[in-house]
């Protein structure tokens, strides 16, 4: 009980670590403590309970914003909407666990008899952003609240485009661990260790080399946008009786927005702006929106739900102005969003009976498939995703490495009215800027209800607008072009990392047997 009540207890603060708080560091220090918790135990059972404590408060804390989604939204009663926030985050703390159980369990076998300061601190890296990794892929993945994504507000932001978020992660919790683990080894009364220090000192030059090597990349021009916030809340967008209002003031703001555009640009739209299936949307309406492009001149990018046969998709879709009426009946020039939300987008096998509690008017999507084919939008290559398409580090650097060109500008349709104004606005819009960070590309977010802005290709905001209000804003971005080592291998240098870890540790654990036996090594 103690170490799951201990684990509770550094768990709680983690949200802090991430935005709109960005106290990186603060994840740092308590993966550190955590390390030591799971040390301390006698076995991998209790260290698998401090790491369940650990995660169970701190997605409790860290997404507690579902309960807003689920009852005030969906519809669900109180007492189950808490409950299913309960049993997400302690399905979430299953992980943690796992990372402090083999961690120790590895320890106690391989390390425990001749310890390594530097040895114990890359597993106890590994371990950690392996099974995070696994959180973020398992079951479609839950990615949010990863402690990598935060590291784009830090001073080692620029590892970002070398290692991506995990193994950005990794190398600093290595140092880190590996300093903090040599220090205590000093103080705890063993002699000073030549070899520790310099190993410390290697993974130092490590950590300066990926801060200070420039990611070479080039201007592919300038980009004008002007972007509406159409500020609907959640609780009317679908409402029958303001749907006609709701996109009258959508089509006011967007002729707002196409004043701006006097020399050109793109007009964006977020996702869904279009509250019903386009195929059900009155002609009108198809109409007004392609009607906002100007052939050669303004492209036009809005979210809707097309159906297509007996699939229905949520997509981006954009129009030049020149589109036919019959051309409007299935848009072909489009993104159709990949990546789904369990139980907002697609039904979980066995679930069917908590979807039907809930108030979902749009819950059965189809998956786009083949390979991305970036928008070209207003002269730039455009990679779209929708909604938390673009939280998924490894699955969306392999979207961008096997598309068909390689894409100048990242875009981001998305409707979070279902939190409400909560943190789950900036936790999102840091997940996107690190999308930026990694592949060095500047990236665009329109929302309903915020975050939306223009991000540079450091994953900075240059414009970040408001939320909760309706709004037009308007901006211009730089276009680029170039590959960043992470953009190349993805998620290939992951495995890289902890295949090398877990070669390690079976060779220590070989030597250490051999050692033993008093077999010469």
């Amino acid at each position: 009980m103690f170490y799951l009540l201990t684990g509770l207890a550094l768990g709680a603060p983690w949200a802090l670590s991430f935005a709109p708080f960005e106290v990186w560091w603060l994840g740092i220090l308590l993966l550190v403590a955590l390390q030591e918790l799971a040390l301390q135990a006698r076995n991998a059972r209790q260290a698998a309970g401090a790491g369940f404590g650990f995660g169970w408060a701190a997605f409790s804390v860290g997404v507690h914003w579902l309960y807003t989604s689920l009852h005030h939204y969906g519809g669900l009663p109180n007492w189950l909407a808490v409950l299913a926030v309960v049993f997400f985050a302690a399905y979430l703390a299953l992980f943690p666990a796992m990372a402090c159980g083999v961690f120790q369990w590895w320890h106690r076998r391989v390390i425990g008899l001749r310890p390594s300061p530097v040895l114990s601190a890359a597993a106890w890296s590994a371990a950690w952003t392996f099974f995070e990794w696994l959180r973020g892929t398992l079951f479609t993945g839950f990615a949010w609240l990863n402690l990598g994504d935060a590291l784009v507000d830090s001073p080692v932001a620029n590892l970002l485009p070398w290692l991506g978020n995990y193994g950005s992660l990794f190398l600093v919790l290595w140092l880190v661990l590996a300093g903090f683990n040599t220090v205590r080894s000093w103080f705890s009364g063993q002699p000073f260790a030549y070899k520790p220090a310099l190993q410390v000192l290697g993974i130092c030059s490590l950590l300066i080399a990926g801060l200070t090597v420039a990611v070479p990349v080039e201007s592919a021009g300038v980009l004008k946008v002007a972007g509406v916030q159409t500020n609907v809340d959640q609780s009317i967008k679908f409402d029958p009786d303001r749907i006609i209002g709701n996109m009258q003031q959508a089509f006011k703001l967007g002729d707002v927005a196409r004043e701006k555009l006097t020399n050109g640009g793109a007009l964006l739209f977020p996702e869904t702006v279009n509250p019903l299936v386009w195929t059900d949307t009155p002609d009108v309406w198809q109409q007004r929106f392609r009607d906002f492009g100007v052939p050669g001149k303004i492209d036009v990018v809005m979210g809707s739900a097309i159906q297509e046969g007996r699939d229905y998709y949520n997509s981006i879709v954009v129009f030049n102005g020149a589109e036919r009426d019959r051309d409007l009946i299935i848009p072909q020039r489009r993104h159709d969003k990949r990546h789904l939300v369990p139980f907002g987008e697609f039904i979980p096998t066995g679930f069917g009976w908590f979807v039907a509690m809930l108030n979902m008017p749009m819950g059965e999507f189809s998956r786009g498939r083949g390979a991305l084919e970036p928008l070209t939008i207003a002269g730039q290559s455009v990679a779209g995703t929708v909604c938390y398409e673009d939280i998924f580090s490894g699955e969306f650097a392999s979207l961008l490495r096997d598309a068909n060109r390689e894409p100048t500008v990242l875009l981001n349709l998305s409707n979070l009215a279902w939190f409400g104004q909560s943190w789950a606005l900036d936790q999102h819009a840091q997940m996107g800027r690190t999308r930026s960070a990694e592949h060095r590309k500047p990236g665009l977010r329109v929302t309903n209800t915020g975050l939306s802005g223009i991000v540079d290709d450091h994953g900075r905001w240059v414009l970040k607008v408001a939320p909760g209000q309706a709004m037009v804003w308007d901006g211009e971005l730089q276009g680029r072009t170039g590959k960043t080592l992470f953009s190349r291998l993805g998620a290939f240098l992951w495995f890289g990392i902890w295949g090398a870890v877990l070669a390690l540790m079976v060779l220590r654990d070989r030597r250490s047997k051999a050692y033993n036996s008093g077999i010469p090594i």
